[in-house]
Order: structure tokens, then C-alpha cells, then sequence
């Protein structure tokens, strides 16, 4: 634009120049002004459309600059339109294995689980084809779900899977494989393209850690926006979960077996210890009617022996030596054991046939003890034992006061027995007012009790096999008849024992 400005101003120049030398100075001063006129206007114009041609050239870059975002925003639009088609299909997939994940976990057999696949959940993940078997081995395959498939065309994938050998390898790497017509070059899975009717599929295995194998064919008949990744991932989650649920349908068979066996089992030996109780029941009535007729025909024999050698001692009929007289008061001696023997035995069997009952009335515990203390004076004067009570307050007890004397008077003649002169020996009773019963214990400094011999020590005959014991005689039914008597009172009777400190008996007894 300057130098078309700067040819009008030579122009004008000249133009003057040639004006000068040829017309007067008045028309040379007018034309000067007409040239200066003109070429201000000219110049003005050129100037103006300088401008215009800017302003042009401006709008034509922004024109270019918007042209070019309206092509990427397009394309954009485009892309953003697939995305979105493609999130739409993924969150319908997954919706759909989400509804497919709770009609699984219904299903009680793992066949059932192959024929749960719906053509609505086939068609939410893209699909429109879907073969779903169950394998019993890695060379045998059952349809149990197709859909889009005819069956002589799922016949002939099946003879085509077997007989290619192509099903073993999908069970052994069951990972998802996408198939495309176009792009492979694996002659076997284009002739199963071709055979499913498909331009693209995905084929995998379910292999769950127990229960049936199986086989997975999906097609799709359109080929659309191909994403193999993203198909490949869907279809793993979805032979995930049919492998979840068939593991747990087996593991739920199994163990619905394992407890009809068991079931079976309990019955079974409910039935046999049922009878062996009965067998066990009848036998201990036959022993305790044993027992208790036995002791009765021993009783008479007994009172007769001890009568005669009371007899014979008193001599009525005849003076006797020393010696005899010490040989009669043995006899007296050991008949009174064997008397007390069976009367024990006698007791006991009564009180397991449910022929003694026990009388439950309110004892003053001052005379029940007194009473207790007189019996056993004797004895622990003989060994110069101390012997206190303390009854915390207790005025009365509750149950049969014969019986509870035998008890506790079995309890403390044993801890004389087992206690060393001028030892000690102690009752105490205490009131339990949570558990509304009465607790006494009868501790005493003798030997003690061997721990292995604690849970023995209220059977029938037994007796501790250490030195001690071996000196003191005894039956081994005084403890066992008092266990009896309060459990006949609905107590319990317990011990605590160190060797060589002692022990301490515990008697429990309700107060209603």
C-alpha cells in the first residue's frame, strides 16, 4: 500500500511539473490544488481499503481457527457419543450380572447354574448369540443355555469344540479370547466364526475349584464399535461368577450330604445308646436288687456271728484265756465291719431305686451340729485334734436330718482319718443368697489327695493306692453314699486337695 502511495505522489509530481512549465500561475495553482485534492482522497481511499483488506484477512483466520474447532469439537462430540454408547452398555452389563449374580445364588445344584443365562442379559452385554455348557470332562460338552442358535447348528459347534480338540484347550486356559473374522489368522477359530454365524465372538472357560466344568460362547452379529479389551473383561466377570456360583452350589450339596450322613449317623447311635441305656438301666436295677438281696441274706448270717461270739465273750458258758477273748473281740470287730458295709450297700441301692425318700424339713443347725460333734468327740479326742464351726449367722437348713447327719459325719470321721495328731479340722457354712443355697466346707491339715486320684474319688470301692490309705481301713462306699444322699437333696458335692495340705470337701444345699 506505501508504494502505491508513493507512485500517486510522483505521479502528482510530475504531473506539477509538466502544469508549471506549460500553464499560466493562476490555472497551475488551481490544478495544484485539484491534484493535492485528489490524491488526499486517494490516498484516503487506499488507506480505508488497506484496513479492509486486514480486517479480511483477520476474519479469514478466525474463520479458519473456528472451522477447525467446529471439525474438533465434532469429532469429539463423536467420540464422546461412542464413549458414552459404550459406558451405557457396560453399566446394562453389569446391572444385568448383578441380577444374574442373585438368580445364581438360589440355585442349590451346579446344573443349575448353566441354564441361568437369559437372552435379556445376553443382549445387555453386547451379545446376540450365547452357547453356555456344562462339561463332565475335558472331552464331553451339554448345552444347557442357547440362544440365537439353532440346535443343529449348537450340535455342530459341539462336534466341532470335541473334535478339534479345541475344548480342552478353552478348560485348561479358560481366560476370554476375542475372535474376529477380519484380523485372525487361526484357521480353527474362523471355521467357529463361520460356524456360529458371526463376524466377532468371545470364547472362554469356567473352572471353578469344585464342582463341573464349562464352556462359554458368545457372538455378536453386527460388528458396531469393536472393543476387544473391554468385551474380554466382561465376559471374565462373567465366568467369574458363574464359577463362584458353582463352587458354592457344590460346596452347598456337599455339605447337604455331609449332614444327611451325619443325620443318619446321630440316629443311628441315638438308637444304640438308647438301647445301651436301656440295657445299662435294666442291668443297674438287676445289680442294685443283687445288692439289695445279697446284704439281706448276709445280714442274718452276720447277726448270728456276732451274737454267738458276743456270747461267747460274756462267759456264760465257760471262763476263756486272754487269747480267745482277743480273737472274739476281733470277730466282734469285723462283723460290725461287714454289718456296716452292707448297710451301706443297702442305702445305697435304695437310694438309687428311688426307695428311700428324703424328709425336707427346717433343722436347727445348732442342734444338727451338736448332735454331729458327739458323735465324733471320741475320735478326735483320741488323736487331740482341733475341731471349730462357723455357722456366718445360720439359724436352720433344709432336708432330712438323719441323712445330712451320715453325711457330714462320714465327711469329718474322714478327716480324722486322714488329719495327724493335733491337727485341725474346720466346718464353715455360708449363705448364698444369688444362687439361694447353702455352701459348708470341711477342711482339715491332714495328707491330702493325689490330683489323679480327684475325679475317682466318688466311685464305688475305690480307694486312693498310696501308704497312707493302705494303713486305714475303709470301704470306699462312705463317700459314694454321701454323694448320693445330696444329690437326693438336690445339692452337689465337690473337693479341693493339695497333697500334704490338706483337703477341703464342699457340700452345696438349696434353701428351698
Amino acid at each position: 500500500m506505501s508504494m502505491t502511495l508513493l507512485a500517486i505522489w510522483i505521479t502528482a509530481l510530475l504531473t506539477t511539473i509538466l502544469l508549471t512549465l506549460w500553464i499560466d500561475w493562476k490555472t497551475r495553482l488551481l490544478g495544484l490544488f485539484v491534484l493535492f485534492g485528489s490524491l488526499t482522497y486517494l490516498a484516503a481511499k487506499a488507506e480505508h481499503y488497506r484496513r479492509q483488506l486486514t480486517s479480511l484477512h483477520r476474519l479469514q483466520n478466525a474463520y479458519d481457527q473456528l472451522d477447525r474447532q467446529a471439525k474438533l469439537i465434532i469429532r469429539t462430540d463423536i467420540e464422546l457419543h461412542r464413549t458414552q454408547e459404550e459406558l451405557d452398555r457396560r453399566l446394562s452389563s453389569l446391572l444385568s450380572l448383578h441380577q444374574l449374580g442373585r438368580q445364581l445364588r438360589v440355585s442349590l445344584r451346579p446344573e443349575e447354574i448353566f441354564s441361568k443365562l437369559d437372552a435379556a442379559t445376553v443382549t445387555n452385554f453386547g451379545f446376540s448369540k450365547s452357547l453356555l455348557g456344562l462339561c463332565p470332562s475335558l472331552n464331553d460338552l451339554e448345552w444347557c443355555t442357547c440362544l440365537g442358535v439353532t440346535p443343529e447348528t449348537s450340535a455342530n459347534i459341539r462336534t466341532y469344540l470335541i473334535e478339534k480338540h479345541l475344548l480342552k484347550n478353552i478348560l485348561t486356559n479358560p481366560a476370554p479370547t476375542f475372535l474376529d473374522i477380519s484380523s485372525t489368522t487361526h484357521p480353527l477359530q474362523r471355521q467357529l466364526l463361520e460356524l456360529l454365524g458371526v463376524p466377532t465372538a468371545v470364547i472362554a472357560g469356567v473352572v471353578p475349584h469344585a464342582g463341573p466344568l464349562g464352556c462359554l460362547l458368545l457372538g455378536r452379529t453386527h460388528r458396531g464399535l469393536i472393543q476387544p479389551r473391554a468385551d474380554e473383561e466382561l465376559v471374565a466377570i462373567l465366568t467369574n461368577q458363574l464359577a463362584i456360583a458353582v463352587e458354592n452350589s457344590a460346596l452347598y450339596e456337599e455339605t447337604w450330604l455331609s449332614q444327611r450322613k451325619l443325620e443318619h449317623k446321630v440316629q443311628e447311635r441315638t438308637h444304640e445308646l438308647a438301647a445301651a441305656n436301656t440295657a445299662l438301666v435294666r442291668l443297674n436295677k438287676a445289680k442294685s436288687d443283687f445288692v439289695s438281696a445279697v446284704s439281706h441274706e448276709l445280714r442274718t448270717p452276720l447277726a448270728a456271728i456276732k451274737g454267738y461270739a458276743s456270747l461267747l465273750n460274756s462267759g456264760q458258758y465257760g471262763a476263756l484265756a486272754k487269747p480267745q477273748q482277743e480273737r472274739l473281740a476281733k470277730i466282734e470287730k469285723h462283723a460290725d465291719l461287714l454289718t456296716k458295709l452292707i448297710n451301706n450297700l443297702l442305702d445305697i441301692a435304695r437310694i438309687e431305686s428311688g426307695r428311700i425318700t428324703m424328709q425336707r424339713q427346717w433343722i436347727p443347725v445348732e442342734e444338727f451340729l451338736t448332735t454331729i460333734h458327739e458323735v465324733i468327740q471320741p475320735q478326735l479326742e483320741a488323736k487331740h485334734l482341733h475341731y471349730d464351726t462357723d455357722i456366718d449367722g445360720i439359724t436352720q437348713i433344709l432336708g432330712d436330718s438323719q441323712q445330712l447327719q451320715r453325711v457330714f459325719v462320714n465327711l469329718l470321721s474322714n478327716a480324722i482319718k486322714y488329719t495327724p495328731e493335733r491337727g485341725h479340722i474346720r466346718m464353715r457354712w455360708q449363705r448364698d443368697l444369688e444362687q439361694k443355697c447353702l455352701r459348708a466346707a470341711i477342711t482339715d491339715t491332714g495328707c491330702g489327695i493325689p490330683p489323679e486320684d480327684l475325679p475317682k474319688l466318688f466311685q464305688e470301692f475305690y480307694r486312693a493306692n498310696d501308704p497312707v490309705n493302705q494303713q486305714i481301713r475303709g470301704t470306699g462306699l462312705g463317700l459314694v453314699l454321701a454323694k448320693r444322699i445330696i444329690e437326693a437333696h438336690n445339692g452337689q458335692i465337690g473337693v479341693e486337695s493339695h497333697p500334704g495340705k490338706g483337703s477341703t470337701f464342699l457340700v452345696t444345699l438349696p434353701m428351698e
